[in-house]
């Protein structure tokens, strides 16, 4: 650096005034205020645990550092100026009355969660506050930290406007709600000051009465980075946006186990552009993705899903679910009201049972670029049921013949008579086959099994090595994925090609001939051996040709 510019420096730093911080802090027996002598229009009252700051101050952006232990306590912050509520180790619980952090200002707050430090608020069940954690301006997260949550009354979080989660937070744990974990408040035809933004952190949501995270009247909803684990119970939602779901980004994960819940769901358009995104159905009736069109209660009428990028995969397990008035409703991967645009990224469904379905769109599919799998399979297997898991990688051959096309046939694995997982085959290479187990190691090898929709026929599989559990292992890879063979039992169809015909003589003819089939063709020792006697010889050969004189 010049020196200069080092001089400059040095002067900015000597002149920048040092950040006003009022400190909080709690004891089971009551709490301390501490404002600084330099911080001006700040009053404070304390009664026991309760503590009350209103800030008359509109120029400077003050600091709430909070801190200490109290199971019965609660904090408002009043005001109309922006300021920084910092969590520095803060346990509280609310159990007379209110938020345990309540604030209404109405601006933008600074929610730091201080590296290091576990924060806890909770609000009792007996109270009728909206959340646990208040913010009647718009709370912008960050700090490597960890916050834990637990809404006994309502929601856990509320933000009336926007909340935004920035690239370095940390980790906030919605440990149970009644209703809403995260629950976004009021907003505005066409105006998307409502909404739940994140774009980093890790947010784990469980043991909820309501949505998981709920932009509503009008929000909308934008995961960019992060992670994101939620799961959800009878007729809620994981992700709910009033209007428009925008993904782009991140590692999303949602288990919808219970009964007529959605995973994702928009009243105008879900917009997936990247990341990777893991549900799981569990419940009967339950939408993976639910892109519905509302009447003139939303921002705009529509219910479009498009795609442009990233990873989509659903697992649905659900059967039919009933209502109070009878309505029917399926467990569906995807139900668009409008239409399916896709034009990059994958989407892979796999239904399992015999209600699930794949895919429901009123409108259009248009499929430009990108792909979609779909699986289905007669047997149920659920991730969240298990402890363990491990992955294969397998193909299947038809006595000699490697099959090119799965989609009308399900491989599953089985220890005993329990199915514990099944295959996916995304492409004619090989299939993906992830093993679940409560136990981390088996000594009974695994069996396997192909069922044949066409038929109807179940088909038991011999795997070229013994397959055991273990956890967290690999059998096979794929470039030399583990073979599975069943047979059917074609007289005379030597060469494996799934008829009988003069290619079939030749084949057998060279055998005899030269010991052994052509390196280029298939050749299957049962089929060839007319009369069972197992010996291929020219007997064998007359036989073939008598079927083909005779059709």
């Amino acid at each position: 650096m010049k020196p200069f510019l080092k001089i400059l420096s040095t002067l900015f730093f000597l002149s920048a005034p040092a950040v006003a911080q009022v400190t909080i802090n709690y004891t089971e027996d009551g709490a301390t205020v501490n404002v600084p002598e330099t911080v001006k229009g700040v009053v404070h009252s304390v009664t026991g645990t309760n503590v009350i700051i209103f800030s008359s101050n509109t120029t400077d952006e003050l600091t709430y550092s909070v801190s200490g232990t109290c199971s019965d306590g609660s904090l408002s912050i009043r005001g109309s100026y922006k300021f920084t509520l910092e969590l520095n180790g803060i346990n509280l619980t609310n159990n007379h009355g209110g938020a345990a952090i309540y604030e209404n200002c109405g601006k933008r707050v600074a929610v730091v969660i201080k590296e290091g430090t576990v924060n806890t608020l909770s609000d009792a069940a007996t109270n009728t506050q909206k959340a646990a954690l208040y913010f009647g301006g718009h709370p912008e997260f960050e700090g490597g930290g960890t916050l834990n949550v637990s809404g006994k009354a309502r929601h856990a979080i509320v933000s009336k406007e926007y909340m935004e989660l920035k690239a370095n937070t940390g980790t906030i744990n919605i440990l149970e709600a009644v209703s809403d974990g995260i629950h976004c408040g009021k907003g505005k035809v066409n105006n998307e000051h409502n909404y739940f933004k994140m774009k980093g952190g890790t947010v784990n949501i469980a043991n909820v009465g309501g949505d998981g995270i709920d932009a509503d009247d009008f929000g909308t909803i934008h995961i960019k980075n992060g992670t994101l684990n939620i799961s959800v119970g009878d007729d809620s939602k994981a992700l709910k946006a009033d209007s428009i779901l925008n993904i782009s980004g991140g590692d999303i994960n949602i288990y919808a186990k219970g009964a007529d819940s959605d995973a994702l769901r928009a009243n105008y358009a879900v917009n997936i552009s990247g990341g990777d995104i893991d549900i799981v159905l569990g419940g009967d009736g339950t939408k993976g993705i639910k892109s519905k069109c509302e009447t003139a209660s939303t921002v705009n009428n529509g219910g479009n899903m498009n795609i442009s990028g990233g990873n989509i995969s659903i697992l649905a397990l659900g059967n039919n679910f009933t209502d109070a008035t009878g309505d029917v409703s399926k467990c569906v991967g995807a139900s668009i009201d409008g239409n399916l645009n896709l034009t990059a990224g994958e989407l892979h469904i796999t239904t399992m049972g015999d209600e699930a379905k794949d895919l429901a769109v009123k409108g259009t599919e248009t499929i430009a670029d990108g792909t979609v799998f779909t699986t289905q399979s007669p047997w149920k297997v659920n991730p969240y049921d298990y402890l363990y898991d491990m992955t294969a990688y397998c193909i299947v051959k038809q006595n000699a013949t490697t099959l090119d096309n799965y989609t009308n046939k399900a491989i599953g694995a089985f220890l005993g008579d329990q199915c514990i997982g099944i295959a996916i085959f995304d492409n004619n290479t090989y299939g993906t086959m992830h093993l679940y187990s409560n136990t981390a190691t088996t000594d009974e090898p695994l069996t396997f099994r192909l069922y044949d929709y066409d038929t109807g026929n179940t088909y038991e599989l011999t795997a070229t090595e013994d397959v055991t559990f273990t956890s967290d292992a690999n059998y096979g890879s794929p470039s030399e994925p583990i073979i599975l063979t069943y047979r059917l039992n074609y007289p005379g169809d030597a060469n494996c090609d799934g008829q009988v015909d003069i290619s079939d003589v030749v084949t057998v003819v060279n055998y005899v001939l030269s010991g052994s089939a052509s390196d280029n063709t298939s050749f299957d020792h049962q089929n060839a051996d007319m009369n069972e006697d197992g010996n291929i010889d020219i007997s064998d050969v007359v036989s073939i040709v008598n079927m083909i004189l005779n059709n």
